[in-house]
């Protein structure tokens, strides 16, 4: 039925991976301070934490199930559609919150390169001013040089945003979706 991975600590049940989470009571599974009802409470932050990083272990079409085992509980202390409801509402939250942040950073990107390529433009034609009025002396080649480098340190960000930092954004939204859609096997030991 179970077959452990070769590596690393999850089982395998089916095809898919087990994300196993074992508590005393359900309620460990919410945040303490957050006085709202079950299926609107924060979830706990260690839970989330834990969850988030088991998933990304795995890439992301790795088929996988959230198994939650319960030491002790009293009959119906949390209806289980709750609890479904509440971690499916958790990490759908989550990631329309990464949503959120990988669009401002791409129009902060925007706005860096609008900046950048204005200051690039003014950097270049200082440069060609510098050289067409002292030819090539030697202070003359160190100035344009000097404002050639400073026009393309500005495009530094921009090229970086667009390039580089909206793709963990990407994929944090992704994987926030994933576990938002996993299978959740609630299970009591006692």
């Amino acid at each position: 039925m179970y077959e452990q991975l070769e590596r690393g600590r999850y089982l395998r049940e089916n095809g898919q991976v087990i994300i196993e989470v074992a508590v005393k009571k359900t309620w460990q599974l919410f945040n303490e301070r957050d006085p709202a009802p079950s299926r609107a409470r924060d979830l706990d932050e260690n839970f989330v934490t834990y969850v988030v990083s088991s998933v990304e272990e795995f890439p992301l079409k790795t088929p996988m199930k959230l198994k939650i085992i319960v030491a002790e509980e009293t009959p119906q202390e949390i209806n289980n559609e709750d609890l479904y409801a509440a971690i499916r509402a958790h990490f759908i939250y989550a990631a329309r919150l990464s949503q959120g942040k990988m669009r401002k950073r791409l129009r902060v990107g925007r706005y860096f390169l609008v900046v950048g390529l204005l200051v690039l433009f003014a950097c270049l034609g200082i440069a060609q001013l510098i050289i067409s009025k002292h030819n090539d002396t030697g202070l003359a080649v160190i100035a344009r040089e000097g404002f050639t480098i400073i026009g393309w340190v500005a495009m530094w960000r921009p090229i970086e945003v667009f390039l580089y930092d909206w793709f963990p954004l990407r994929e944090k939204k992704l994987y926030l979706e994933k576990i938002a859609t996993l299978d959740i096997d609630l299970s009591f030991s006692n």
